[in-house]
């Protein structure tokens, strides 16, 4: 059983800091994207099939691994409704400054 929370995701053995994003594909299809936010690459643990990690050497800082999950994906309905839950937090900051 996989937990979405704001900051991270965890199963019944790991916890991985994540952000999530929302769309932004070419092809337009709905997905969510889980990003790892830390180097122990837990979200490797928490995820096992679907994790992908692209970067080429021990010092790419900027890849750290990532989840994609589409509408047919039997975790989307949770990590998209935390991934809105998210959105509508910092839209609201905007408003509000």
């Amino acid at each position: 059983m996989i937990k979405f929370r704001q900051y991270y995701v965890a199963n019944d053995l790991f916890k991985a800091k994540v952000s999530y994003h929302m769309d932004g594909r070419i092809d337009k299809r709905k997905c969510v994207t889980i990003y790892a936010r830390d180097w122990c690459r837990n979200l490797r643990h928490v995820f096992q099939d679907g994790y992908i990690n692209e970067s080429d050497m021990m010092t790419d800082y900027f890849e750290q691994g990532r989840v994609v999950l589409f509408e047919d994906n039997k975790h989307y309905p949770e990590a998209r409704k935390v991934a809105e839950m998210i959105a509508a937090k910092r839209e609201s900051k905007r408003q509000g400054a």
